[in-house]
């Protein structure tokens, strides 16, 4: 309960620092049920922030095409970009940050964006975490997920190999994927 009180309060102060801090201040409502525990949730979240806000001072206009997915240090990137030195400095910028110990920017470049390809990645990320979250024997809060131009990124951390298995036979089999690029770690903490 006192480290709820702790954490609760500090979500409150982050959460007055501006607007793209806002999602910090949900990490204390399920990082007790994540496999990584409270202590990595909180420093994974520190860490999507401060990216986020160097993304929104680099240009803001980036944050709505990109997403940033942080597990125990290692961060995904993913979405579009029409410019490739956006791509090099969402990397750059990740590497600054204290606490980061790999980055995989799987941000795509693109010219144009298709309505068609939009509302089929919308279609196969709806399917697949329907999937998930329906399937008793995966703790879908332990993942995250993106589709992009029918490409699907998975990172998490998983119980077990036979958890990560479920996991990306659910990603491979939604009907527009193409891909499965899999960043989902498993959980050596034997506590």
């Amino acid at each position: 309960m006192k480290h709820f009180l702790y954490v609760s309060i500090f979500a409150l102060f982050l959460q007055s620092c501006g607007p793209i801090v806002s999602t910090v201040g949900m990490v204390s409502l399920g990082a007790a049920s994540k496999e990584k525990g409270l202590g990595t949730s909180i420093n994974d979240n520190l860490i999507k922030t401060k990216i986020s806000n160097l993304i929104f001072k680099f240009n803001k206009e980036l944050i709505a095409d990109t997403k940033i997915f942080v597990n125990s240090g290692s961060v995904l990137f993913t979405g579009k970009v029409k410019n490739p030195n956006d791509k090099i400095e969402f990397t750059k910028l990740a590497w600054t940050i204290r606490g980061v110990k790999e980055v995989n920017n799987e941000i795509q470049i693109t010219d144009t964006t298709s309505i068609k390809n939009i509302a089929r990645d919308i279609a196969s990320l709806g399917e697949i975490r329907a999937r998930i979250m329906s399937d008793k024997s995966i703790n879908s809060l332990n993942y995250s997920i993106d589709v992009v131009n029918d490409k699907a990124y998975i990172s998490g951390v998983a119980s077990d190999e036979v958890e990560m298995n479920l996991v990306k036979n659910h990603v491979s089999s939604a009907r527009f994927i193409k891909e499965v690029y899999n960043y989902i770690v498993l959980n050596k903490d034997t506590r």
